[in-house]
């Protein structure tokens, strides 16, 4: 739904991105995936100008001076240095305008885990949005931020019990621990408590035998967010699209070594929710079309509105379930 103005225009705006932290205040630097959602669902150039001005004054923290320079063979060893960011953004940089992007994001994920939990998800998710949007500057910070918030959730579930269905294994993790021990203010801390915690460990399964496993939790996740439309649940429905994005980038090897991890990943989100999974929520009529949703997402200033809606419709291009649009419709107030 872009425009050559405004694809030209958001790549400018990745650009001048480049000059914000990876932190932003009180949250994550949003912008950029913010940016690039809102180009596909049809923003318009004053739209994109207007976001991102807003998110500079209300949101944005300055980028730290870079003093250190990382060299190619050497950024290894500053996975998960949450300092180094910067440093990494750059050697990224420098990397993929020698061999191109897809070359880097392999050989990135050939030495490292993807361990998708990183940055609460956003670090995949922000991989993939410059993906999507063909910006090499915004691919390699996604990668430093991959590398520098590295969250690795070290539980091989193939040495666990198989699940029948895939909701009852995230059922089964959102049941696994009590929340007032993995208390945080933040999706990440929760999420290595949940990592070390010796119940989620007993609680996981091993996902379901079958060939479509990806669209299988991608089914789950939305179910999940309809019926418990939850902050924390709402990134692994945004993750799980990300994650097809990036997959598509890979060969089938890395795919089979990174896919259980995503599982392991959601696994431990749930775990570390405070709303039920299992309740009954019906679905209602929902009269708006996805023009109107649309419209909606792209006048809100809020981002998870924005990814959320673009999430959703996206999916649905692929799997038409009702969900999708009543999940959406909500998240941009159509429906309560």
């Amino acid at each position: 739904m872009s425009t050559h103005h405004t694809d030209t225009l958001l790549n400018t705006l990745l650009d001048a991105n480049a000059r914000f932290d990876l932190k932003a205040k009180g949250t994550t630097n949003h912008l950029p995936m913010a940016l690039v959602a809102l180009a596909r669902m049809g923003a318009s150039p004053e739209r994109l100008q207007a976001y991102f001005d807003m998110w500079s004054r209300e949101y944005a923290l300055p980028a730290p001076a870079v003093d250190t320079r990382i060299a190619r063979g050497d950024w290894r060893r500053h996975v998960g240095d949450g300092k180094a960011f910067g440093a990494l953004r750059l050697c990224f940089v420098d990397w993929i305008g020698d061999e191109g992007a897809t070359a880097v994001i392999v050989a990135v994920l050939k030495q490292m885990p993807l361990a998708p939990a990183s940055g609460a998800f956003h670090a995949v998710i922000r991989l993939a949005y410059g993906i999507e949007a063909a910006h090499d500057g915004e691919i390699a910070a996604a990668l430093a931020a991959l590398v520098s918030g590295h969250l690795p959730i070290e539980i091989d579930p193939a040495s666990r019990p198989r699940a029948e269905r895939i909701d009852t294994a995230f059922v089964q993790a959102a049941r696994a621990i009590d929340k007032r021990e993995i208390s945080g203010d933040f999706i990440t801390d929760r999420l290595r408590l949940v990592a070390k915690h010796p119940r989620f460990r007993e609680a996981l399964l091993a996902p379901p035998e079958t060939g479509h496993l990806l669209d299988g939790i991608a089914a789950a996740t939305i179910a999940a967010y309809w019926r418990a439309p939850d902050f924390t649940v709402l990134h692994t429905v945004t993750a799980t699209h990300a994650s097809r994005l990036l997959f598509a980038q890979l060969p089938p090897q890395q795919v089979a070594r990174s896919l259980p991890e995503l599982w392991v990943a959601l696994c431990a989100a749930y775990a570390s929710i405070e709303v039920p999974l299992d309740v009954d929520k019906p679905l209602p009529r929902v009269d708006a079309d996805w023009d109107e949703i649309l419209r909606r997402a792209v006048l809100a200033d809020d981002e998870h509105v924005i990814k959320m809606s673009y999430t959703c419709w996206r999916e649905y291009q692929r799997d038409p379930s009702p969900l999708y649009l009543a999940s959406a419709a909500r998240r941009v107030g159509l429906i309560d």
